[in-house]
């Protein structure tokens, strides 16, 4: 008996053992979740919302503003230098802000958001786990003074460290929060997701790519090998009809960075099967055009 169970154990363990290989070489290749690619189940599952290949794929960039009032300041003008860059080439930016840091960031990019067209969500107030936090209260927070500071309506939120759970969900719909900027659920992680897809009224966006801080910080890729790295996962992701973000950070504005992000910039707008979008301007678009799942 006990023989019998260790064989069935041993089949089971090479079965998934198969359907992990072929899910990472042939499906998802560009998955970045070391999760996702152990257990695919709930990518596999998202599928059944993938609805129709659709003409473009819809790209967005984030750049996240947190970390400490010293990291603000000390990057605040290679952040100048990156919104001059994607003003150039016509690529919106959607911009998270932890607004406890908003008092140390320079009118200038404050202005350089507000004028050229850049959407801007919520961070939280303070950068700390937000699930261990009044969760209504600090999103409502960061909310009012966002929409003081940048006069819009705020209705993004990235919670600091892509922490959510299920409390941030009715969060989201008690201050009027219409969609999460990737990261992850208690019981759903959603980042590497083909399409943005409803859960409980919240539009959950996923599509990311390797981000800055994984390539730069983790893996110590240098920033002129980042490029086909990025290109590879966006054309893949494009050629299906998949939404794709890139999670980009205040921090990453070195010359070599920012020359990285430029010809990331050209290729995007070079590629007429790649549309460019904010964050909000997308979820506004699920909306209207009432879709459930997949994309307008």
């Amino acid at each position: 008996m006990i023989s019998l169970l260790v064989l069935v154990f041993i089949l089971l363990l090479i079965s998934h053992l198969l359907v992990v290989v072929t899910f990472n070489t042939f499906i998802n290749p560009h998955e970045p979740s070391t999760f996702a690619k152990i257990f695919p189940y709930q990518f596999i599952n998202n599928l059944l919302f993938k609805g129709t290949k659709t003409e473009k794929s819809y790209f967005s960039i984030r750049v996240d503003i947190n970390t400490s009032e010293e990291n603000v300041r000390e990057h605040d003008e290679g952040v100048r230098r990156l919104i001059g860059l994607a003003d150039r080439y016509d690529i919106p930016i959607t911009f998270s802000i932890a607004t406890e840091y908003i008092p140390v960031m320079s009118d200038d990019v404050i202005q350089m958001i507000k004028e050229g067209g850049h959407d801007v969500i919520s961070h939280g107030h303070m950068h700390t786990d937000m699930t261990e936090q009044d969760q209504v209260g600090s999103i409502r927070r960061s909310k009012d003074i966002l929409e003081d500071v940048f006069e819009r309506e705020i209705i993004g939120l990235i919670g600091p460290n892509g922490k959510h759970d299920t409390r941030t969900l009715e969060a989201a719909k008690t201050t009027g929060i219409k969609f999460l900027s990737s990261g992850a659920l208690s019981h759903i992680r959603y980042w590497s997701f083909p399409y943005p897809f409803k859960k409980d009224g919240i539009w959950l966006l996923g599509g990311s790519i390797k981000s800055d801080y994984q390539l730069y910080r983790v893996d110590e890729v240098e920033p002129k090998n980042s490029i086909e790295i990025w290109k590879k996962a966006i054309s893949y992701r494009a050629d299906k009809g998949w939404y794709t973000q890139l999670e980009y950070h205040n921090f990453s504005t070195t010359d070599d960075e920012l020359s990285a992000l430029e010809e990331l910039f050209k290729y995007i707008k070079d590629d007429e099967g790649i549309s460019p979008v904010t964050q909000s301007e997308l979820v506004e678009r699920l909306d209207d055009s009432g879709k459930k799942g997949g994309m307008p």
